[in-house]
C-alpha cells in the first residue's frame, strides 16, 4: 500500500496549475482581452508560486497537525517564496523595464547620431567631415546595441497577486485533502 504522505506533491502541483489557468481568465475579466500566453508566463494574478507553497502548507497542516516541525519548515519556505515573488522578483521586473527603456533610448540616439554623420562630406582620405571639421566614424549599430532581447518586465507579483495565490492555495489544498 502507498503511504498517504507520498501524495503530498499533488496539492501544490494542482494549485500551481489552477493558478496558471486562472491568469488568462483574470486578464479577460479585467482588460476584456483573451491571451493564452498568460498561462505560461510568470507574474500576474494569481501568483502560482504562492498558490503552490500555500497548498503545501495546508496539506502539511491537515496531515500532520500544527505541532509538527515539518509544518514550521513548510511555513518558513512559503514565506521565503512569497517574499521573493513580491520583493526580489518584482524589483527584477522593474529593473527590466528601466533597461528596456534605456536600450530603446540608446538605439534612438545611435540612429540620430548615424544620420547626422552621414550628412557630412567625404574627404579624399575617406573621413567624413562637416564644414571641413573631421567627425567621428560610428558603426551603424554598436556591438552593445545589437540583438539584445527585450527583457520580461512581468516576473514578480504585486502583494494583491500574492494574496490571490494564497487564496487559491488554501482552496485547492482543502479540496485535494
Amino acid at each position: 500500500m502507498i503511504h498517504p504522505s507520498s501524495y503530498m506533491w499533488i496539492a501544490p502541483l494542482v494549485a500551481m496549475m489552477v493558478a496558471q489557468g486562472l491568469k488568462p481568465l483574470y486578464r479577460m475579466a479585467r482588460l476584456r482581452t483573451w491571451d493564452w500566453r498568460q498561462v505560461k508566463n510568470s507574474g500576474g494574478m494569481p501568483s502560482s508560486h504562492s498558490a503552490a507553497v500555500t497548498a503545501l502548507v495546508v496539506e502539511l497542516w491537515l496531515r500532520y497537525g500544527g505541532s509538527d516541525p515539518v509544518l514550521a519548515i513548510g511555513i518558513f519556505v512559503a514565506g521565503v517564496v512569497m517574499y521573493d515573488a513580491a520583493g526580489v522578483r518584482w524589483q527584477t521586473g522593474r529593473q527590466a523595464a528601466v533597461l528596456n527603456r534605456l536600450l530603446q533610448d540608446l538605439r534612438g540616439q545611435s540612429a540620430e547620431l548615424n544620420s547626422s554623420l552621414h550628412t557630412g562630406e567625404a574627404t579624399s582620405d575617406g573621413v567624413s567631415s562637416l564644414n571641413g571639421i573631421p567627425s567621428l566614424q560610428v558603426v551603424k549599430s554598436p556591438w552593445w546595441l545589437i540583438d539584445w532581447p527585450v527583457l520580461d518586465e512581468h516576473v514578480g507579483h504585486k502583494p494583491t497577486e500574492v494574496v490571490g495565490g494564497i487564496l487559491v492555495g488554501i482552496i485547492v489544498g482543502l479540496i485535494i485533502h
